[in-house]
């Protein structure tokens, strides 16, 4: 069953897409010259969930619309609301986050929040669980990450 789900996402992102690709590269809808464009987060989305538990090392140009900040690292997201199935959650660790703090002179969540951000990184789907009263239940949901690996993974983009 699940092989039958990852082959229709397959063809539905197939489908769907207009632009071009390359290997085994993602469909890159964001161009240098378009101060607008940004990678197809669904694209990623899917993709993740099919190779789902592996990680895929890729890049892409997203719209950071909020961030947020556990346990030392830094989260910046494409949706407002990190659930939302369309968000890609871009992971930057601790100790990346410190050194990115040094070299902008400001805390990475306040440099690129509303600012679209070229970045390199590991994507995965990670299961995230649902606790009630300090306990894990039995429910869950999946997030689209993209995990930085050196402050130099990041950078901003036009605007």
């Amino acid at each position: 069953m699940r092989l039958w789900t990852a082959l229709l996402i397959l063809l539905l992102a197939g489908c769907s897409s207009t632009s071009q690709t390359s290997g085994n590269s993602l469909p890159q809808t964001a161009q240098f010259d378009d101060k607008s464009a940004t990678t197809d987060t669904m694209a990623y989305r899917n993709l993740a969930a099919v190779i789902y538990p592996k990680s895929f090392e890729t890049g892409g140009v997203f719209r950071v619309k909020a961030t947020g900040n556990l346990e030392g690292r830094v989260l910046l997201n494409t949706e407002y609301d990190y659930r939302d199935p369309r968000n890609i959650t871009i992971v930057i660790p601790p100790k990346v986050a410190t050194e990115l703090e040094e070299n902008v002179k400001m805390s990475p969540e306040a440099y690129f929040l509303k600012k679209r951000v070229l970045v390199k990184g590991q994507l995965v789907q990670v299961k995230i669980w649902f606790s009630s009263n300090g306990k894990r239940s039995n429910k869950y949901y999946y997030q689209t990450h993209m995990r930085v690996a050196s402050w130099k993974d990041i950078s901003l983009v036009g605007d």
